[in-house]
Protein backbone atom coordinates (compact mmCIF):
# COMPACT_ATOMS: atom_id res chain seq x y z
CA UNK A 1 0.00 0.00 0.00
CA UNK A 2 2.79 2.44 0.81
CA UNK A 3 3.60 4.96 -1.85
CA UNK A 4 7.30 5.62 -1.38
CA UNK A 5 10.61 6.20 -3.06
CA UNK A 6 11.59 2.79 -4.39
CA UNK A 7 15.12 1.42 -4.37
CA UNK A 8 16.17 -1.42 -6.62
CA UNK A 9 19.85 -2.14 -6.12
CA UNK A 10 22.73 -1.08 -8.30
CA UNK A 11 22.46 0.50 -11.72
CA UNK A 12 25.52 -0.57 -13.67
CA UNK A 13 27.30 0.86 -16.71
CA UNK A 14 28.68 -1.26 -19.52
CA UNK A 15 30.59 -0.01 -22.53
CA UNK A 16 29.79 -1.68 -25.86
CA UNK A 17 32.35 -2.66 -28.49
CA UNK A 18 30.97 -0.04 -30.84
CA UNK A 19 28.18 2.50 -30.88
CA UNK A 20 26.10 0.63 -33.46
CA UNK A 21 26.45 -2.78 -31.84
CA UNK A 22 25.76 -1.39 -28.37
CA UNK A 23 22.61 0.35 -29.59
CA UNK A 24 21.39 -2.75 -31.42
CA UNK A 25 21.99 -4.94 -28.39
CA UNK A 26 20.33 -2.40 -26.12
CA UNK A 27 17.21 -2.28 -28.28
CA UNK A 28 17.00 -6.07 -28.26
CA UNK A 29 17.44 -6.16 -24.50
CA UNK A 30 14.77 -3.50 -23.97
CA UNK A 31 12.22 -5.38 -26.07
CA UNK A 32 12.97 -8.57 -24.20
CA UNK A 33 12.63 -6.78 -20.86
CA UNK A 34 9.21 -5.26 -21.51
CA UNK A 35 7.91 -8.55 -22.90
CA UNK A 36 9.24 -10.50 -19.92
CA UNK A 37 7.71 -8.07 -17.43
CA UNK A 38 4.28 -8.45 -19.02
CA UNK A 39 4.55 -12.23 -19.16
CA UNK A 40 5.74 -12.54 -15.57
CA UNK A 41 2.96 -10.36 -14.17
CA UNK A 42 0.13 -11.36 -16.54
CA UNK A 43 -0.57 -7.66 -16.79
CA UNK A 44 0.77 -4.77 -18.89
CA UNK A 45 4.27 -3.34 -19.12
CA UNK A 46 5.39 -0.10 -20.77
CA UNK A 47 8.88 1.14 -21.60
CA UNK A 48 10.26 4.23 -23.29
CA UNK A 49 13.97 4.99 -23.77
CA UNK A 50 15.16 7.95 -25.84
CA UNK A 51 18.72 9.17 -26.26
CA UNK A 52 22.25 7.93 -26.98
CA UNK A 53 21.06 6.70 -30.36
CA UNK A 54 18.11 4.81 -28.88
CA UNK A 55 14.50 5.53 -29.79
CA UNK A 56 12.50 2.79 -28.15
CA UNK A 57 8.85 2.91 -27.07
CA UNK A 58 6.80 -0.23 -26.52
CA UNK A 59 4.12 -1.93 -24.49
CA UNK A 60 3.24 -5.56 -24.00
CA UNK A 61 0.58 -7.48 -22.16
CA UNK A 62 -2.97 -7.24 -20.89
CA UNK A 63 -4.75 -4.01 -20.00
CA UNK A 64 -7.69 -5.83 -18.42
CA UNK A 65 -7.56 -9.48 -17.41
CA UNK A 66 -11.35 -9.73 -17.38
CA UNK A 67 -11.89 -8.59 -20.97
CA UNK A 68 -8.48 -9.72 -22.31
CA UNK A 69 -7.99 -6.24 -23.80
CA UNK A 70 -4.38 -5.66 -24.81
CA UNK A 71 -2.35 -2.60 -23.82
CA UNK A 72 -1.58 0.13 -26.35
CA UNK A 73 1.17 2.72 -26.30
CA UNK A 74 -1.26 5.65 -26.02
CA UNK A 75 -2.86 4.50 -22.77
CA UNK A 76 -2.55 6.85 -19.76
CA UNK A 77 -0.42 5.60 -16.87
CA UNK A 78 -1.07 6.11 -13.17
CA UNK A 79 2.32 7.57 -12.25
CA UNK A 80 2.05 7.51 -8.45
CA UNK A 81 4.88 9.41 -6.79
CA UNK A 82 6.35 10.40 -10.14
CA UNK A 83 3.63 13.03 -9.71
CA UNK A 84 5.81 14.68 -7.06
CA UNK A 85 7.93 15.98 -9.97
CA UNK A 86 4.85 17.91 -11.09
CA UNK A 87 3.82 19.16 -7.64
CA UNK A 88 7.38 20.30 -6.93
CA UNK A 89 7.45 22.20 -10.21
CA UNK A 90 4.32 24.14 -9.21
CA UNK A 91 5.96 25.14 -5.91
CA UNK A 92 9.21 26.17 -7.59
CA UNK A 93 7.44 28.23 -10.26
CA UNK A 94 5.47 30.10 -7.60
CA UNK A 95 8.70 30.65 -5.67
CA UNK A 96 10.46 31.99 -8.77
CA UNK A 97 7.79 34.69 -9.02
CA UNK A 98 8.02 35.55 -5.33
CA UNK A 99 4.62 34.13 -4.43
CA UNK A 100 6.30 31.59 -2.15
CA UNK A 101 9.67 31.42 -0.42
CA UNK A 102 11.42 28.06 -0.43
CA UNK A 103 13.16 28.82 2.85
CA UNK A 104 10.02 30.18 4.52
CA UNK A 105 8.15 28.03 7.07
CA UNK A 106 4.95 26.52 5.71
CA UNK A 107 3.01 27.80 8.72
CA UNK A 108 3.46 31.42 7.58
CA UNK A 109 1.20 30.75 4.59
CA UNK A 110 -1.51 28.86 6.47
CA UNK A 111 -4.59 30.17 8.20
CA UNK A 112 -4.82 29.41 11.94
CA UNK A 113 -7.07 26.35 11.55
CA UNK A 114 -4.85 24.69 8.94
CA UNK A 115 -2.86 21.59 9.95
CA UNK A 116 -3.28 22.26 13.67
CA UNK A 117 -1.37 19.63 15.63
CA UNK A 118 0.55 18.41 12.57
CA UNK A 119 4.25 17.87 13.25
CA UNK A 120 6.42 19.65 10.69
CA UNK A 121 3.94 22.46 10.13
CA UNK A 122 6.83 24.89 10.69
CA UNK A 123 9.21 23.19 8.27
CA UNK A 124 10.33 25.27 5.32
CA UNK A 125 9.02 24.52 1.85
CA UNK A 126 12.46 23.32 0.78
CA UNK A 127 12.52 20.88 3.69
CA UNK A 128 9.10 19.56 2.72
CA UNK A 129 10.26 19.16 -0.88
CA UNK A 130 13.38 17.17 0.07
CA UNK A 131 11.68 15.16 2.84
CA UNK A 132 13.60 16.64 5.77
CA UNK A 133 10.57 18.46 7.22
CA UNK A 134 9.80 15.85 9.87
CA UNK A 135 6.18 15.48 8.76
CA UNK A 136 4.94 11.95 9.60
CA UNK A 137 3.97 9.95 6.54
CA UNK A 138 0.30 8.97 6.47
CA UNK A 139 1.27 5.66 4.86
CA UNK A 140 2.86 4.75 8.18
CA UNK A 141 -0.46 5.02 10.01
CA UNK A 142 -1.41 1.71 11.68
CA UNK A 143 -4.90 1.79 10.17
CA UNK A 144 -3.82 2.72 6.63
CA UNK A 145 -5.01 -0.56 5.09
CA UNK A 146 -8.49 0.03 6.49
CA UNK A 147 -8.85 3.39 4.75
CA UNK A 148 -11.57 3.87 2.17
CA UNK A 149 -9.48 3.85 -1.01
CA UNK A 150 -12.45 4.84 -3.16
CA UNK A 151 -12.27 8.27 -1.51
CA UNK A 152 -9.77 10.74 -3.04
CA UNK A 153 -6.74 11.85 -1.07
CA UNK A 154 -6.78 15.52 -0.12
CA UNK A 155 -4.73 17.75 2.21
CA UNK A 156 -7.65 17.97 4.64
CA UNK A 157 -8.07 14.20 4.81
CA UNK A 158 -4.37 13.43 5.11
CA UNK A 159 -3.36 16.18 7.52
CA UNK A 160 -6.31 15.44 9.79
CA UNK A 161 -5.27 11.80 9.88
CA UNK A 162 -1.71 12.53 11.05
CA UNK A 163 -2.67 15.16 13.62
CA UNK A 164 -0.98 14.52 16.94
CA UNK A 165 1.56 12.04 15.61
CA UNK A 166 5.20 12.65 16.49
CA UNK A 167 7.64 14.24 14.07
CA UNK A 168 10.15 12.00 12.34
CA UNK A 169 12.81 14.52 13.32
CA UNK A 170 13.46 18.21 13.72
CA UNK A 171 13.03 20.12 10.44
CA UNK A 172 16.17 20.08 8.33
CA UNK A 173 17.98 17.44 10.38
CA UNK A 174 17.26 14.08 8.79
CA UNK A 175 15.70 12.63 5.65
CA UNK A 176 12.45 10.72 6.12
CA UNK A 177 10.23 10.21 3.07
CA UNK A 178 6.85 11.82 3.60
CA UNK A 179 3.88 11.85 1.25
CA UNK A 180 2.13 13.99 3.85
CA UNK A 181 4.68 16.75 3.29
CA UNK A 182 3.52 17.11 -0.31
CA UNK A 183 -0.08 17.35 0.86
CA UNK A 184 1.04 20.21 3.10
CA UNK A 185 2.85 21.87 0.17
CA UNK A 186 -0.34 21.83 -1.89
CA UNK A 187 -2.27 23.45 0.94
CA UNK A 188 0.40 26.15 1.21
CA UNK A 189 0.15 26.86 -2.52
CA UNK A 190 -3.64 27.11 -2.30
CA UNK A 191 -3.51 29.55 0.62
CA UNK A 192 -0.83 31.69 -1.03
CA UNK A 193 -2.67 31.99 -4.35
CA UNK A 194 -6.33 31.55 -3.35
CA UNK A 195 -6.57 28.93 -6.11
CA UNK A 196 -7.14 25.19 -6.05
CA UNK A 197 -4.07 23.06 -6.50
CA UNK A 198 -5.73 21.45 -9.51
CA UNK A 199 -5.97 24.84 -11.23
CA UNK A 200 -2.35 25.62 -10.33
CA UNK A 201 -1.20 22.29 -11.76
CA UNK A 202 -3.11 22.97 -14.94
CA UNK A 203 -1.73 26.47 -15.43
CA UNK A 204 1.84 26.04 -14.18
CA UNK A 205 2.61 22.68 -15.83
CA UNK A 206 0.01 21.08 -18.07
CA UNK A 207 -1.12 24.08 -20.13
CA UNK A 208 2.31 25.72 -20.12
CA UNK A 209 3.89 22.67 -21.78
CA UNK A 210 0.83 21.70 -23.83
CA UNK A 211 0.71 18.27 -22.22
CA UNK A 212 -2.48 17.12 -23.90
CA UNK A 213 -2.45 13.59 -22.47
CA UNK A 214 -1.65 14.57 -18.87
CA UNK A 215 -4.32 14.83 -16.19
CA UNK A 216 -4.40 15.67 -12.49
CA UNK A 217 -7.00 14.07 -10.21
CA UNK A 218 -9.41 13.07 -12.96
CA UNK A 219 -8.63 9.38 -13.52
CA UNK A 220 -9.48 7.82 -10.19
CA UNK A 221 -11.05 5.46 -10.89
CA UNK A 222 -10.83 5.27 -14.63
CA UNK A 223 -8.61 4.84 -17.63
CA UNK A 224 -8.30 1.60 -19.58
CA UNK A 225 -5.42 0.10 -17.57
CA UNK A 226 -6.41 -2.17 -14.71
CA UNK A 227 -3.80 -2.66 -11.99
CA UNK A 228 -3.36 -5.82 -9.95
CA UNK A 229 -2.12 -6.86 -6.54
CA UNK A 230 -1.95 -10.61 -6.91
CA UNK A 231 -5.38 -11.51 -8.26
CA UNK A 232 -7.15 -8.37 -7.02
CA UNK A 233 -8.01 -5.59 -9.46
CA UNK A 234 -7.37 -2.10 -8.03
CA UNK A 235 -8.80 -0.20 -11.00
CA UNK A 236 -11.47 1.47 -8.85
CA UNK A 237 -8.97 2.73 -6.28
CA UNK A 238 -8.63 6.50 -5.90
CA UNK A 239 -5.13 6.20 -4.48
CA UNK A 240 -3.83 7.92 -7.63
CA UNK A 241 -5.11 11.28 -6.41
CA UNK A 242 -3.73 14.24 -4.53
CA UNK A 243 -0.49 16.23 -4.79
CA UNK A 244 1.71 13.31 -3.76
CA UNK A 245 0.61 11.02 -6.59
CA UNK A 246 -2.33 12.31 -8.62
CA UNK A 247 -0.85 12.63 -12.12
CA UNK A 248 -1.84 10.39 -15.01
CA UNK A 249 0.00 10.69 -18.35
CA UNK A 250 0.99 8.75 -21.44
CA UNK A 251 4.55 7.64 -22.07
CA UNK A 252 4.99 10.39 -24.66
CA UNK A 253 3.74 13.15 -22.35
CA UNK A 254 5.86 11.88 -19.46
CA UNK A 255 8.93 11.93 -21.70
CA UNK A 256 8.09 15.44 -22.85
CA UNK A 257 7.83 16.57 -19.25
CA UNK A 258 11.15 15.02 -18.24
CA UNK A 259 12.86 16.71 -21.17
CA UNK A 260 11.28 20.06 -20.30
CA UNK A 261 12.55 19.83 -16.72
CA UNK A 262 16.00 18.39 -17.12
CA UNK A 263 17.22 18.48 -20.73
CA UNK A 264 15.69 21.01 -23.13
CA UNK A 265 15.96 24.79 -23.03
CA UNK A 266 12.60 26.35 -22.25
CA UNK A 267 10.30 27.69 -19.51
CA UNK A 268 10.78 24.70 -17.17
CA UNK A 269 14.54 24.14 -17.41
CA UNK A 270 15.40 26.42 -14.49
CA UNK A 271 12.65 24.72 -12.49
CA UNK A 272 14.23 21.33 -13.08
CA UNK A 273 17.62 22.65 -12.04
CA UNK A 274 16.16 24.04 -8.81
CA UNK A 275 14.46 20.71 -8.08
CA UNK A 276 17.75 18.82 -8.17
CA UNK A 277 19.94 21.40 -6.41
CA UNK A 278 21.39 21.01 -2.92
CA UNK A 279 20.44 17.33 -2.62
CA UNK A 280 20.39 15.71 0.82
CA UNK A 281 21.54 12.21 1.69
CA UNK A 282 18.79 9.59 1.91
CA UNK A 283 20.85 6.94 3.66
CA UNK A 284 20.80 4.78 0.54
CA UNK A 285 23.91 4.24 -1.62
CA UNK A 286 24.29 6.68 -4.53
CA UNK A 287 20.84 8.12 -3.93
CA UNK A 288 20.00 11.65 -2.81
CA UNK A 289 16.89 13.81 -2.63
CA UNK A 290 16.77 17.22 -4.21
CA UNK A 291 14.00 19.76 -3.67
CA UNK A 292 11.44 17.65 -5.51
CA UNK A 293 13.49 15.14 -7.51
CA UNK A 294 15.54 12.03 -6.75
CA UNK A 295 19.19 12.15 -7.80
CA UNK A 296 20.86 8.78 -8.44
CA UNK A 297 24.36 7.97 -9.66
CA UNK A 298 25.08 4.63 -11.30
CA UNK A 299 28.13 2.53 -10.51
CA UNK A 300 29.57 3.81 -13.78
CA UNK A 301 28.91 7.45 -12.91
CA UNK A 302 25.76 8.18 -14.89
CA UNK A 303 23.65 10.80 -13.11
CA UNK A 304 19.90 10.15 -13.21
CA UNK A 305 17.26 12.63 -12.05
CA UNK A 306 13.58 11.79 -11.65
CA UNK A 307 11.34 9.67 -9.44
CA UNK A 308 9.67 6.31 -8.95
CA UNK A 309 5.98 5.77 -8.29
CA UNK A 310 4.00 3.19 -6.33
CA UNK A 311 0.23 2.99 -5.97
CA UNK A 312 -1.58 -0.30 -5.46
CA UNK A 313 -1.53 -2.15 -8.76
CA UNK A 314 0.76 0.29 -10.57
CA UNK A 315 4.54 0.88 -10.44
CA UNK A 316 6.46 3.52 -12.42
CA UNK A 317 9.87 5.03 -12.95
CA UNK A 318 10.79 8.19 -14.86
CA UNK A 319 14.39 9.45 -15.07
CA UNK A 320 16.51 11.73 -17.18
CA UNK A 321 20.28 11.67 -17.63
CA UNK A 322 20.80 15.32 -18.66
CA UNK A 323 24.47 14.91 -19.58
CA UNK A 324 23.45 12.41 -22.26
CA UNK A 325 20.08 13.83 -23.30
CA UNK A 326 18.58 10.52 -22.19
CA UNK A 327 15.16 9.68 -20.72
CA UNK A 328 13.96 6.32 -19.40
CA UNK A 329 10.35 5.65 -18.40
CA UNK A 330 8.80 2.38 -17.31
CA UNK A 331 5.46 1.22 -15.93
CA UNK A 332 3.85 -2.06 -14.93
CA UNK A 333 0.19 -2.56 -14.00
CA UNK A 334 0.93 -4.75 -11.03
CA UNK A 335 2.51 -4.43 -7.60
CA UNK A 336 5.06 -7.13 -8.42
CA UNK A 337 8.20 -5.33 -7.26
CA UNK A 338 10.51 -8.08 -8.46
CA UNK A 339 9.28 -7.74 -12.04
CA UNK A 340 9.44 -3.97 -11.77
CA UNK A 341 12.95 -3.87 -10.34
CA UNK A 342 14.17 -6.19 -13.07
CA UNK A 343 12.65 -3.90 -15.70
CA UNK A 344 14.33 -0.86 -14.13
CA UNK A 345 17.73 -2.48 -13.82
CA UNK A 346 17.66 -3.87 -17.35
CA UNK A 347 16.52 -0.55 -18.77
CA UNK A 348 19.21 1.42 -16.96
CA UNK A 349 21.94 -1.03 -17.93
CA UNK A 350 20.86 -1.15 -21.59
CA UNK A 351 20.66 2.64 -21.82
CA UNK A 352 24.02 3.00 -20.09
CA UNK A 353 25.58 0.56 -22.55
CA UNK A 354 24.38 2.65 -25.47
CA UNK A 355 25.45 5.87 -23.79
CA UNK A 356 28.88 4.39 -23.05
CA UNK A 357 29.62 4.68 -26.76
CA UNK A 358 28.31 8.24 -26.97
CA UNK A 359 29.89 11.49 -25.84
CA UNK A 360 28.16 13.27 -22.95
CA UNK A 361 26.26 16.45 -23.88
CA UNK A 362 28.17 18.87 -21.68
Amino acid sequence: MARKMLVFGCIGLAVGASMASAQAQSTSDLQAAVTAAAQQTKAAAFLDVQGCGLSFSATSGTADRATKAVSTIEMPLRLGSVGKLYTAAVIHRLAARGVLGLDTPASLYLVPQDAVGVAGRDATLRQLLNHTGGVPDYYALPDIRRWNWLEPLTPLRVLTAIKGRGATGAPGIAYSYSNSGYQLLALVAERATNQSFASLMQAEVITLLDLRETRYNVSAPGGPLHGYVGGKDWWESAENSGPDGGVTATLADTRRYLRALFIDAGPMRSTGQAMSERPVETGKPRQQAGAGAEVRVSLGGMRLIGHTGDVEGYLSFAYAAPEYGLTIIGHVTTSDKDAFSTLLRTTAASAASACGSAAPKR
